[in-house]
Formats: structure tokens, C-alpha cells, sequence
């Protein structure tokens, strides 16, 4: 195992927060903007610390020319032992002097410095500038051409120097600058620390009105005083909340009531238990039995809806593991096993399918359950002797129909009996009142539209399960 440094850990929990993330890039944008400020100012600051010693050496450019002469038929530099020392005593640069003619024949000065020829619009008696590297040396060079005598003989005259004093006082400009700098960027990086800590300090507030609300408290966060940056993070999480607290508060609800529903036939098991240990009857025991038999049905037909019920609200999360489906087969094998249930009962179960397409994307297991439990309830509610039709229409979308000639639903209560536990009084016919509400989570999780209308024939009910139209494949 590798035990991270306590430096190391503290600064990595520093810069894994919102603040210490901000700081870092600011810190680093100030540096590049810094780093590039240093460039250009270095790049400024040797332009203007060239200007006077480019002029200083125009001069003696200028000076060196004034004392080029044509004398008794041939050209003569007058330089004097004073000029050539001023020439040569520099504390910080070298200095180098020449003269030569047209043809780059040196007249007097150093040989160091590289001949130049002229050119066809060459400019003459004008001081002109240039960089020149002799000697392993930079130098900056100012140079000229002259004309002299009755043949205007071309003269070039050179004086470069070293760039010690131009390189020497760029440095002390820019380190005049930058110095404070080191001070400047410190200071503004403390600002910016304390700036963005009192910009983060609505964050704060929220974590600990999070903080100190109890587990229950699923209301929505205030958003007053709250920056417009944060705002739509505050607004989806209220949203979250709420539709959680609507989620929490369904199962609640549902609890409660599989909580009532589960007690009764509890309770009437618990009391044929009773009464099946005080009877002495054969014949009497027999009928507790047989009461408890049913009960224990009910009981396992309540919960078997239950746990349906449970695992369609489950399967709402894993949607995106939906696979193609084909009601062609799945329904059918649905009334198959549902046949045996309606030749008990005398009832005539008729299928009539269309051609056409009829995958859907979903779950062949809850869908299965789906139209289960339709065509049991159509049975269930439909008397001896009458016909229950199962059919299969391609309407651009997949649409199936389930038709009985039972007593049908009154129209006000079409919408009451999707609601869990709800029955339609005057029946006589067992159940548990979860049949359409697992219908309708399942048709909700397949995006499918479940419709309940009066029979074609003017008795029993009708009951539509329209899917989405399925893309092509």
C-alpha cells in the first residue's frame, strides 16, 4: 500500500475543489499573460535602446567621412592619433573603423569588417545601418558611400561597434519592469483567492441548507439571492426532488395499500385457522379447509400481481435495455394459455390478426403480463355462454383489441379503474383490483395508449392497446 505525502494530499484536495480549480487557471493565465508581457517589453526596450547609440554612431560614421579626402590625384583619410583614439576607447564595446574603395581595397581601418559593393539605385553621402556578425562578434554597423574627385570614385566608410551597452541597458529597462511584477502577480493572485471565495459563498449557503434539511425534506430550494450562473443547477435539482418526492410519495401510498389489501385475506386465513383447530367435525374441518385453500389463493394471486406491479415500476430504469418484440407470436400465446380458463367458463375466445408489422420495441415478459391480464379480466367479467375476441389491427401503428360481451364499465368510471385497488361495485367477481393499474404501468413504460370504450355490439367493454409507430427496419 502507498501512503501519499500529507503535503502532497493537502494540495491535491486543494485543487480538487471548485475554488482551488479556478485559482489554478487563473494563476496560470496570469503567467502566460506575464511571459508574453516579458517578450514584448524586452523586444520594445531594444528598439529604444538602440535609437541614441545608433544616432551616436551615425555621427562618427558622418565624422569619419568628413575626413576623407581626394589629394594630389588619389584618395587621402586625414585621421589624426586623437580621432583614432576616440575610435578605439569604448569601456563596455569594441569598436572598428574602415575604409576601402570600390573595388573593396582596404585604404586604412580594420580588415574585420565585411566589404559591401553597391548597388545600381545605391543612395551616396546618406548614413545608413545594418547588423553584421565579425569576429564571432554581433555588431551594429553604420556605413556610407562617398564620391571623390574629377572621376567620382566610389568610397565606402564602415564604423560598427559591439552591442554590449544596447544589450546592457534592455536589461535594466526590463528589470526595472518585471521587478515589481514579482510583487504584482502574488498580490493579484490574493485578490483573485479572496474575489472568488466571496463569489462561491451562494455555493456555500446551499451545501449547508442541504446540509442541516432532514432526510424526509424533499422541498424545492429557494432562489432568491441566488446568481444566475447557478441558477439552472438549482432548477434541475428542484426538479429531481420534486418528482422524487412524487415517486417516493406513490410507493408510500402503494405500500399502504398492499398493507390494507394483504390483511384481509390474512386475517381471514388466521381465522380459519382458529376455527379448523376447535372444530371436531370432519365435514366441519373440511369446509375450514377448503375456506383457507381459497384464501391462500387470493393471497398468492394478490402478491403474484404485486410483485408484476413492483417489477414494471423497476423496469422503468432500464428502459435502454428494450428488445424488438413481435405481438404476432407474443399475443397469441398469451390466448392459448388463457383458453383452458375460458372453456371452464363456456366462453368463446376468438383471435382475428391482420397482416402488417407488429414489433415493437420492449419486454416480451411484461408485455406477456400486459395482455395476461387484459384477456383475464375479460373472461373473468364476461357470464357463461359469451365470447371474448382477441384482434390485431395495423392502424400505422401496432393496435390491439380485446373485446368481451360481458357487463361492460359505465363511462364515469373508465378512468377510476386504472387506479390500484379500485373495483366496480355490483361485480360478484373476485380480484384484486391491480390488473389495470399493472396494464396501465406497462403500456406507460412502452409509451403504448391503453383506451377503454363500449363493445361494438352495444354490450361489454373494449379495450385498446395502441403502440408507438416502430421505424423501419
Amino acid at each position: 500500500m502507498t501512503i501519499e505525502p500529507a503535503g502532497r494530499a493537502r494540495w491535491r484536495t486543494v485543487f480538487d475543489t471548485l475554488l482551488g480549480e479556478i485559482l489554478l487557471w487563473l494563476l496560470i493565465i496570469l503567467l502566460l499573460i506575464w511571459s508574453v508581457g516579458v517578450v514584448m517589453i524586452y523586444n520594445v526596450t531594444g528598439k529604444f535602446a538602440n535609437e541614441p547609440y545608433d544616432a551616436m554612431l551615425a555621427n562618427d560614421a558622418q565624422a569619419l567621412a568628413n575626413l576623407v579626402t581626394f589629394e594630389t590625384g588619389r584618395i587621402t583619410v586625414n585621421l589624426p592619433r586623437a580621432v583614432r583614439d576616440m575610435l578605439r576607447t569604448d569601456a563596455q564595446d569594441q569598436v572598428y573603423y574602415q575604409v576601402s574603395n570600390a573595388d573593396g581595397v582596404l585604404l586604412v581601418g580594420d580588415a574585420e569588417l565585411p566589404w559591401i559593393a553597391t548597388t545600381d539605385n545605391q543612395v551616396f553621402d546618406k548614413v545608413l545601418l545594418r547588423d553584421e556578425e565579425a569576429a564571432d562578434e554581433d555588431l551594429r554597423v553604420a556605413y556610407l558611400f562617398k564620391r571623390l574627385g574629377p572621376k567620382r570614385e566610389v568610397v565606402l566608410i564602415q564604423v560598427a561597434e559591439t552591442r554590449n551597452k544596447r544589450t546592457g541597458m534592455a536589461a535594466r529597462i526590463v528589470s526595472s519592469v518585471i521587478v515589481p511584477q514579482f510583487a504584482i502577480v502574488p498580490l493579484a493572485v490574493l485578490l483573485i483567492y479572496f474575489a472568488v471565495s466571496r463569489g462561491i459563498t451562494p455555493l456555500h449557503r446551499l451545501q449547508d441548507e442541504l446540509r442541516s434539511r432532514r432526510p424526509t425534506d424533499l422541498s424545492i430550494i429557494s432562489l432568491k439571492n441566488i446568481p444566475a450562473e447557478i441558477r439552472p443547477l438549482i432548477e434541475a435539482l428542484n426538479d429531481t426532488m420534486s418528482r422524487l418526492d412524487a415517486s417516493l410519495g406513490g410507493q408510500r401510498r402503494f405500500i399502504a395499500d398492499a398493507a390494507h389489501q394483504l390483511k384481509t385475506p390474512l386475517t381471514g386465513l388466521r381465522m380459519q385457522a382458529e376455527l379448523a383447530l376447535s372444530e371436531s367435525s370432519p365435514e366441519r374441518l373440511q369446509s375450514c379447509l377448503t375456506q383457507m385453500l381459497q384464501a391462500s389463493e387470493r393471497l398468492t394471486d394478490l402478491t403474484q400481481k404485486l410483485l408484476v406491479l413492483a417489477r414494471a415500476e423497476s423496469a422503468s430504469e432500464q428502459s435502454a435495455m428494450f428488445a424488438p418484440v413481435d405481438l404476432h407470436a407474443l399475443v397469441p400465446e398469451v390466448a392459448r394459455a388463457c383458453a383452458p380458463q375460458a372453456m371452464a367458463r363456456g366462453i368463446d375466445l376468438a383471435f382475428d390478426a391482420e397482416t402488417g408489422r407488429f414489433v415493437v420495441q420492449g419486454s416480451a415478459l411484461l408485455l406477456h403480463e400486459l395482455f395476461a391480464n387484459l384477456i383475464d379480466n375479460a373472461i373473468r367479467y364476461t357470464p357463461p355462454g359469451g365470447s371474448v375476441t382477441i384482434r390485431m389491427r395495423d392502424e400505422g401503428s401496432p393496435c390491439v383489441e380485446i373485446e368481451d360481451t360481458g357487463m361492460g364499465i359505465a363511462a364515469e368510471e373508465r378512468d377510476k379503474v386504472f387506479d390500484r385497488f379500485y373495483r366496480v361495485l355490483g361485480t360478484r367477481v373476485e380480484g384484486t383490483g391491480l390488473g389495470l393499474s399493472i396494464v396501465r404501468e406497462i403500456a406507460a413504460l412502452h409509451h403504448a395508449e391503453v383506451s377503454l370504450h363500449e363493445a361494438s355490439q352495444g354490450q361489454g367493454a373494449l379495450v385498446r392497446v395502441v403502440f408507438p409507430r416502430q421505424p423501419q427496419a
